[in-house]
């Protein structure tokens, strides 16, 4: 008897490093898909110098979040100092694939005379198991560089 009680302490603590193993690997990838697409969109951003022609940025980030599968979803919520999101691949339920914010900055230094614009990509991974099946989302971000603006900038002497 002894013997069973045993082999089902070893069983169960086999099966819960299994199941442990599991969510971390599940995590993992998911984690790692959100932040290529992220990187994906920012770099996108970069090289279109800004996010002013939308409408062709926003079909090629769309075309690259469907090619990479990408699922998971959010709100865009108002963040202070920057500007009106942009809700990127809209959800039938009013969530979106990603968020862009956009943010003016004044350098205040005269030998720049470039306006200077910063660009926040928000997406999302969901935090789901194989057993459980889905349990929440969390946010990943990030930043461009600098993206100056010449074509509008003040005429400097």
């Amino acid at each position: 008897m002894r013997e069973s009680i045993g082999a089902a302490w070893i069983f169960s603590i086999c099966l819960t490093f299994i199941i442990l193993f599991t969510a971390y690997l599940a995590i993992s990838v998911n984690y790692a898909k959100a932040f290529r697409i992220k990187s994906h969109i920012i770099t996108a951003i970069e090289e279109h110098e800004g996010y002013s022609d939308q409408s062709t940025l926003d079909q090629e980030i769309v075309n690259y979040l469907v090619s990479q599968g990408y699922t998971a979803s959010g709100r865009c919520d108002e963040l202070e100092n920057w500007g009106t999101p942009h809700c990127i691949d809209q959800k039938n339920n009013g969530t979106c694939g990603a968020c862009v914010y956009h943010m003016d900055v004044d350098t205040g230094n005269d030998d720049i005379c470039a306006k200077r614009s910063y660009y926040k990509v928000v997406t999302w991974f969901k935090f789901d198991l194989p057993i459980v099946n889905f349990l929440t989302t969390f946010k990943v971000s990030g930043d461009t560089r600098y993206i100056y603006d010449f074509a509008n900038s003040p005429d400097c002497n």
